[in-house]
């Protein structure tokens, strides 16, 4: 019972103090130190405390006797004080991390010189890439080129299964980052426009983001600011999902990569013109 009401934000004395009131119904100060085996010396701090915190009431006689209010009562003050406490706990910490995300974002690593590389499998594939999304200054190239990759994303899009993905880029768009997609031209995505997470991307179609259609039966990959590049390994025993994403932070590897998707990219279909000659069909 002290403890808990010490995590409802009492001190281990007041907490001991309360009980004891409470087990004696009314009582002097000296009574309830014997009884909480408080110091006789800290008593009346401690039983102050209380009644500004209005757990307690006081007889104005000599000498003083106190008494609880109700239980249910003291909690409900107890929790709405806690609740303001955790309140401005929350804005004080979310005030650090906006004054620490500026400083930080001034912060950078000098260019690496030798390659470095991670893998995360599973659902931790999906948390490297918003990981890498989020970390974009100034550009992402997403290769998805082939019709099973580009299926693959269409139905988890449909069924909204990648909601922070999508929410990551949509963060990046709205801070100034280039994002350009190849989808297969094999695949209809056209279903997928009136959904609420793609709007988000549409808004910015022709602008910051862009959309072309080609049909390679290539690997999947992403680049991000021309450094860092994201290589897609699909399950063996389920070539529809994906295994593994392996990131590799080479600047070279990304430029070769980068090169090669602008040349698909220049002969590739704009979406928008496909999504326009659909309209008059």
């Amino acid at each position: 019972m002290i403890e808990k009401l010490r995590k409802l934000g009492l001190t281990g004395y007041e907490a001991q103090a309360f009980v004891a009131l409470l087990k004696l119904g009314d009582a002097e100060a000296n009574e309830i130190a014997n009884r909480a085996k408080i110091p006789i010396g800290r008593i009346y701090n401690v039983l102050s405390n209380l009644e500004d915190l209005r757990l307690i009431r006081a007889q104005d006689t000599r000498p003083r006797r106190y008494e609880c209010v109700e239980p249910s009562t003291a909690l409900e003050r107890l929790l709405r004080n806690k609740q303001e406490e955790l309140k401005h706990a929350c804005e004080e910490v979310e005030m650090l991390t906006n004054d620490l995300a500026s400083e930080l974002s001034g912060v950078r690593a000098r260019k690496p010189g030798k390659t470095f590389w991670t893998v995360a499998i599973g659902d931790q594939s999906q948390e490297l890439v918003q990981e890498c999304i989020l970390g974009a200054r100034k550009e992402i190239l997403f290769f998805l080129a082939s019709q099973p990759c580009s299926e693959r994303i269409k139905n988890k899009l449909k069924f909204e299964k990648l909601p922070e993905i999508i929410n990551a880029i949509s963060e990046a768009l709205e801070k100034g980052t280039d994002v350009k997609v190849i989808l297969s031209k094999e695949v209809d995505f056209s279903e997928l426009e009136d959904s609420s997470n793609i709007k988000k991307l549409l808004m910015h179609m022709g602008n910051e983001f862009n959309c072309r259609l080609a049909a390679i039966p290539a690997t999947p990959f992403h680049i991000i600011d021309r450094e860092n590049v994201l290589l897609q390994m699909l399950n063996p025993l389920a070539p529809n999902e994906l295994f593994a994403v392996v990131n590799v932070r080479d600047t070279k590897l990304a430029e070769e990569l980068r090169e090669k998707f602008f040349a698909i990219w220049e002969k590739a279909e704009v979406y928008s013109e496909r999504k326009i000659k659909s309209a008059v069909k």
